[in-house]
């Protein structure tokens, strides 16, 4: 009978827009402290246990004097830690009202062995993120032109970012862009990507847990 396990959790990021072109498919970090609390949590039934948003930033890489991308170490070790710069974020937990579309948090057991799945799906449509860091879509009606509605400024346009993770549910804040409590699980530093307003882009993040 053993009397201690090992946990081992490892992820794995797939970008690819509607066409089918794949943008990023590489492993990302795990943040070992938060993923350990975010465990406990789920095992004791407490509150903001589960993979609730993702977030994408734009400051994970910057240029150097000779003109070279710089990729920035992923942020895996504060508690409180979190991307260089936050822009934008999609719920992705499927059970909460305010999931975007297409987006889901789901598992399924590896047959014949230990390890288990968690599968997140993140569906950036073409008329989301451009000038906005909420999934709110940018809509057009008979009255605004194609504007947000808000204010005499078109948001359509371009968006770009370079780094992005996976977050529990924060509280106290109605800012989900920068909750108070929230817990980063992952972080993944890759080439700039252009989101642009005709492109619909899928983020499939899958963590796999393994116990031995």
């Amino acid at each position: 009978m053993k009397d201690s396990f090992k946990t081992k959790v490892t992820g794995d990021v797939l970008i690819k827009d509607d066409l089918g072109n794949i943008l990023v498919n590489k492993r990302n970090s795990i943040h070992p402290g938060n993923m350990a609390i975010a465990i406990a949590r789920g095992l004791s039934n407490t509150a903001h246990n589960q993979i609730f948003k993702m977030k994408l930033g734009n400051q994970g890489t910057y240029i150097d004097s000779s003109q070279q991308i710089v990729f920035r170490p992923p942020n895996t070790t504060d508690t409180t830690a979190d991307l260089y710069n936050p822009t934008y974020y999609e719920v992705v937990d499927d059970s909460d009202s305010g999931v975007g579309v297409g987006n889901s948090v789901t598992f399924t057991n590896i047959p014949n062995s230990t390890s288990t799945r968690v599968i997140i799906t993140c569906v950036v449509a073409a008329n989301e993120a451009i000038n906005r860091a909420t999934d709110e879509a940018d809509t057009e009606t008979s009255s605004n032109g194609g504007l947000d509605g808000v204010d005499t400024t078109p948001t359509e346009g371009t968006y770009f970012f370079d780094e992005l993770g996976l977050f529990t549910a924060g509280t106290g804040s109605p800012n989900l862009l920068n909750e108070n409590e929230e817990l980063m699980l992952s972080h993944l530093v890759f080439s700039p990507i252009e989101h642009t307003g005709n492109r619909e882009l899928t983020i499939v993040y899958t963590l796999t847990i393994t116990v031995t």
